[in-house]
């Protein structure tokens, strides 16, 4: 397989509900991706975010949404939370948001870009972040 992309939360929530809202070089990535020459990746705390969002009004996005998602295209995958990316987590106490922690240590552990609008991710240089 090609380049691999971690969604962030909100990547993951405009592509299944608002996907006009993506940049377009997040467009073309996921593009890729639904043409099977890259890999996606959906870390599990994003899914978590989106509950949370969900459970503050939102979102109606919910669990059954995303797994119907990814049964739909098997090019994008869930990613667990393992160990290396909890090494990746305890190096970047520079980002103080926990999902934003998590989500770049996914990132970076899987060696993927990001696909994130989030300013203060894509400030940080510590990942590579697509979207415009």
């Amino acid at each position: 397989m090609g380049r691999k992309y971690v969604l962030d939360t909100h990547t993951c929530v405009f592509m299944l509900v608002a996907p006009k809202k993506l940049g377009a070089k997040a467009r073309a990535a996921i593009a890729q991706i639904e043409e099977g020459r890259a890999d996606g990746l959906l870390p599990a705390v994003a899914v978590a975010e989106i509950l949370l969002l969900r459970g503050l009004g939102r979102t109606d996005l919910g669990v059954a949404d995303i797994r119907a998602a990814i049964n739909a295209n098997p090019t994008f995958q869930l990613l667990l939370l393992d160990l290396p990316q909890l090494d990746e987590f305890a190096a970047l106490a520079s980002i103080r948001d926990p999902f934003d922690r998590l989500i770049v240590a996914a990132a970076r552990s899987q060696g993927a870009a990001l696909i994130t609008r989030d300013g203060p991710i894509t400030e940080t240089g510590l990942v590579e972040t697509i979207w415009s």
